[in-house]
């Protein structure tokens, strides 16, 4: 095993539980990037321009705070710079664990889309906390989250005018007493699905009208001829408990729909996004995650592979399609992660939520994260995703800690001992480059956190040498990473043949 051939790739990684529980373990990370109070920025806001200086009497109208007013400002330029050439794009926030959050994302949202053409909000799941023991019943835990989310997020949101299309997480609507009691309080299928869908706020979506405890749908945008595919990764309820009650897996009800009517009706020549919240393949999530939706993580490939795929009752043949499933765009993990493994990315996104676990689960893919410190314009974590289709790139604009990335969507095909030089074409002054297989990593327990684990990243397909130099080792996929001294990203999927 090698890893990215400068750094230690080790990542404690959240398994679905609140990180407040174990927010010692995780390492003091000093932040780089400038904290500015109100009164820095009132001396420095004509750095920023006519754009910068809208942003921030927005931010004194909308009461969202002065020190936020910089980064939405960049955040804006950047979206608007690129714009130009991205016909498609929206903007991806996940895992807020209200109240475990600072609570300004949505109107940070809010005045990002009524700066930028992204009209757009993804949310990726994982409404409430994970432990309802200050409340004076589990319920009112669950209830008040849900009460916050609509107001801090969701209300904002809605009011410019934006649509919120949200997933269903592992922790909606579900929570436990506390860490040694095995009791919680769970909504059942049905109930979730009335909150989440009525959440929702899409003119025109698609769902299954047959299935009373459907969380999952597609919306269309016909003009970009782009398609926003939503997965539900916890569809069923425990039997046996109240606590944590909401399973993992998609069951055949759901499947064959999203076989059926959302992913073999993509019209031709459309590009498509599946957004779920639980990552569907193992270097993004586990090796347990990738079995258990290996039938749902086939219906996408073979949809891209233009093959066929049988399951739930049912066989599609994909021979005669024409368009194309992006990514698998998912959270859960807390910390950014990305993968290219049978032909399809996956990424898998930081939490919102005021949580560390995001600065080691994010290494290699972020370094000298900040902390999520109330009070800073790094308490919330979200991108603004942008397809470049021109270039056959995603930029990705990042607010909060982290940095912009690009990633590119047609993968670098080489032969086995093939030698290749990676040349950035975006992402300047890159001084450090990596490669990682795409297919497997390793995992080791955290002798002293339950809820964390080691993760090992391996070389075996392929890695770098000096100064970018590409290395095919044998037949398989992954990914070659180059990175600057600011954080700055450039991403290829690599196949070796």
């Amino acid at each position: 095993m090698v890893n990215l051939n400068r750094n230690p790739m080790f990542s404690g990684l959240m398994r679905g539980l609140s990180p407040r529980f174990y927010a010692g373990s995780v390492p003091k990370v000093f932040c780089t990037t400038m904290q500015m109070n109100r009164r820095e920025f009132l001396l420095s806001v004509g750095a920023f321009g006519l754009a910068g200086s809208k942003v921030f009497a927005e931010a004194v109208e909308l009461g969202y705070p002065a020190y936020w007013a910089a980064q939405v400002a960049r955040a804006a330029d950047s979206v608007k710079a690129n714009a130009a050439e991205c016909p498609f794009g929206f903007w991806f926030v996940t895992d807020p664990h209200m109240p475990s959050n600072a609570h300004h994302s949505g109107e940070i949202l809010a005045a990002l889309g009524r700066a930028t053409s992204l009209k757009t909000v993804l949310c990726g799941g994982d409404i409430p906390e994970a432990f309802g023991s200050r409340f004076p019943t589990d319920k009112d835990c669950v209830d008040n989250s849900i009460a916050l989310y609509r107001e801090k997020i969701v209300s904002p949101i809605e009011t410019a005018g934006l649509d919120f299309l949200p997933a269903k997480g592992n922790h909606d609507f579900t929570v436990k007493h506390d860490p040694k009691t095995n009791s919680g309080f769970t909504y059942s299928e049905k109930d979730a699905r009335d909150v989440l869908m009525k959440i929702m706020s899409a003119a025109k979506f698609v769902t299954n009208a047959a299935d009373p405890t459907a969380c999952y749908y597609y919306v269309d945008d016909e003009r970009a001829r782009f398609r926003v595919i939503v997965a539900d990764t916890t569809d069923r309820n425990s039997k046996t408990r109240t606590f944590w009650a909401v399973e993992s897996g998609v069951g055949d009800v759901q499947l064959k729909w999203l076989a059926e009517n959302a992913i073999s009706t993509i019209p031709d020549r459309w590009n498509a996004v599946v957004m779920n919240h639980i990552p569907i393949a193992q270097v993004v999530g586990g090796a347990a995650e990738a079995k258990l939706f290996s039938s749902f993580r086939g219906l996408l490939e073979a949809y891209n592979h233009r093959g066929r795929w049988s399951g739930a009752g049912t066989s599609l043949d994909f021979s005669k399609a024409a368009g194309r499933i992006v990514m698998n765009l998912t959270g859960h993990e807390h910390a950014e992660r990305m993968t290219y493994f049978n032909g399809l990315l996956h990424l898998t996104e930081p939490c919102d939520a005021a949580y560390g676990d995001y600065i080691v689960g994010s290494v290699p893919w972020c370094e000298n994260l900040p902390r999520k410190k109330s009070g800073s314009p790094f308490e919330h974590t979200f991108d603004a995703f942008q397809f470049d289709f021109k270039r056959n790139v995603i930029r990705v604009t990042r607010v909060g800690g982290g940095a912009d990335r690009v990633i590119h969507l047609e993968p670098i095909v080489m032969k086995k001992g093939e030698g290749r030089q990676i040349v950035p074409q975006f992402v300047k002054g890159a001084d450090f480059f990596g490669a990682y297989d795409g297919e497997r990593c390793g995992f080791r327990v955290n002798p002293k956190n339950k809820y964390t684990y080691f993760t090992e990243y391996f070389n075996e397909h392929l890695k770098t040498g000096a100064k970018g130099a590409l290395l095919a080792l044998s037949p398989g996929e992954g990914i070659a990473l180059a990175r600057n001294a600011g954080g700055e990203k450039e991403l290829w999927p690599v196949k070796i043949v």
